[in-house]
């Protein structure tokens, strides 16, 4: 019962209650809830933020100097929240109360064994995909969808059109001559009949790199918002709703997740065919022209998920040698700690990642590239419910088909050599879709480039705040070092690590300034 309750709630929490006690959670693939357990008073909600405005709870500085480091990974650090004294929950697992007023956790949620006969499960992504989208376009009088371009977007709008529902598509511009996303939004659209409108494009209406910009709506997020850069155009679908309160949104979130190669796939694949390993591994090392004594180490590494993860962190903050450059194939990528945190929390945030790691025995799954799908789709389901929170409070609902349970349980049973094919990309949604989908979308050879937009945003934030560091908030909480900072902002040189660097800075800079003043 509990799991199909995960499994077929979208939005909010639920409480079931028993005879052995209370049981809570949400979403299946959501972390939101948040509990505050205080003089005999159990206070739950979908909110962390809410729950800490309600008591009135002081914000973590520890915590706000954590979301400050690049490139953490999202599991296990996600559910750190940025309130003192408020909990919230690990992944796939719900809450219960006993008649006692004891409360556990309990998981829910285990990824599905590997499927061979990978035949039989097309059939099953195709027909949850028609159900799931059958059931909204009932539901909702008024639909849209995001017209990117992509493989994923584009794959939702064919079925869409299949079910013949009437669509409001929409284009955020390409910024660059050389992105190709606007040249096949136009060919999607010439395909299947309809018109789309067009959208700034996402460097001209994306609030990245803004600090003083309340958020939509007057709603305070749990955390930072991280996908700033398509605020605006987020905004703007919400402003173009007739009726916000039958309106439905779809967007292709997830599809990376499920359809594309992880990082890590090549260390997958040899485990996976044991007989073939030498030779897959072989040509691991030829298409990524590494050196086959280098590959072989990468390939043959059977580092634990914790020992990896505390590694990459005892290396950003220097605490270790960096021997090499870091594999792909590794759990997860290098850590960076920006030098202009300061050095009380520095030691801090160590000690707090150290903690949260030593009480994470496992990884969410056996398997390395298994691991990144399910932590990759933990941060898109993390990114839906803050666009519903935020952009839904006038009725409007936000929906990505591919973060279904069953979708994701179907796809991750399928084993690693299906997610590569040299003749389409996405192979496996390619093959789900086939009839409904026109192939030409699963050949493209080019996906468009977006880092042009941000540069010019980061160089033009530069000149805004280099004079004003001083006044951040997140300088006067003693968290970040303002002449260090300033030092940074002065290089002449845009270095990609120094601009995502700085675009956390401004997401948790601004998340602060919204919080300090509810």
């Amino acid at each position: 019962m509990l799991d199909y309750l995960q499994a077929n709630i979208s939005k909010g929490v639920f409480v079931f209650i028993t005879k052995e006690g209370l049981f809570m959670g949400g979403s299946l693939f959501d972390v939101s809830l948040s509990w505050v357990d205080s003089n005999d008073e159990l206070i739950i909600s979908d909110s962390s933020a809410n729950i800490a405005l309600f008591l009135n709870l002081p914000i973590s500085k520890s915590a706000l100097a954590l979301n400050l480091i690049h490139n953490l990974p999202y599991y296990p650090f996600q559910n750190i929240p940025l309130w003192e004294n408020v909990n919230t929950i690990q992944p796939f697992y719900i809450l219960k109360c006993t008649t006692n007023g004891i409360l556990e956790t309990i998981q829910t949620w285990t990824p599905p064994n590997l499927e061979n006969k990978v035949e039989s499960i097309y059939p099953k992504i195709r027909e949850r995909l028609l159900e799931l989208l059958s059931q909204n376009t009932v539901s909702y009088s008024e639909i849209s969808a995001d017209l990117s371009g992509g493989v994923d977007s584009a794959t939702i709008i064919y079925i869409l059109k299949a079910l013949q529902a009437n669509v409001k598509l929409y284009h955020a511009n390409a910024d660059s001559e050389w992105n190709s996303d606007s040249t096949w939004a136009k060919l999607i659209s010439n395909d299947i009949n309809a018109i789309f409108t067009s959208l700034p494009s996402l460097g001209s209406s994306g609030k990245n790199f803004e600090i003083d910009r309340d958020y939509s709506n007057s709603v305070l997020p749990d955390s930072p918002l991280f996908w700033a850069d398509t605020e605006g155009y987020v905004e703007s679908i919400e402003n173009s709703a007739l009726t916000p309160a039958s309106a439905t949104h779809f967007t292709g979130l997830g599809g990376d997740e499920l359809f594309t190669p992880m990082p890590a796939n090549a260390w997958s694949l040899v485990r996976q065919n044991k007989l073939r390993s030498i030779d897959l591994g072989l040509r691991y090392c030829l298409l990524n022209r590494i050196p086959i004594s280098v590959g072989t180490v990468d390939l043959i590494n059977n580092t634990s998920f914790t020992e990896a993860v505390k590694n990459e962190i005892d290396k950003g903050f220097g605490y270790a040698k960096q021997t090499r450059q870091s594999s792909t194939l590794n759990w997860c990528g290098p850590v960076t700690v920006p030098n202009w945190l300061t050095k009380t929390y520095r030691e801090l945030s160590y000690s707090a990642l150290i903690n949260k790691l030593d009480n994470t025995p496992n990884s969410l799954d056996s398997d390395r590239s298994r691991h990144q799908m399910i932590e990759s789709l933990l941060f898109q389901r993390h990114l839906i419910t803050q666009i519903n929170n935020i952009y839904g409070v006038n009725g409007m609902t936000w929906q990505a088909p591919f973060l279904d349970v069953d979708i994701i349980n179907y796809s991750l049973a399928i084993p690693a050599r299906y997610r590569q094919d040299h003749t389409v990309t996405k192979s496996i949604l390619y093959n789900a879709t086939k009839g409904l989908v026109s192939k030409n979308i699963f050949t493209r050879g080019f996906k468009g480039d977006y880092s042009t937009s941000l540069y010019k945003s980061y160089k033009e934030a530069v000149k805004k705040y280099s004079q004003k560091v001083h006044q951040f908030k997140l300088v006067e909480l003693g968290i970040i070092d303002a002449d260090i900072l300033i030092s940074e902002l002065s290089m002449p040189s845009a270095l990609h690590t120094r601009v995502e660097a700085f675009e956390r800075l401004a997401a948790v800079e601004r998340w602060l300034r919204v919080a300090l003043k509810k």
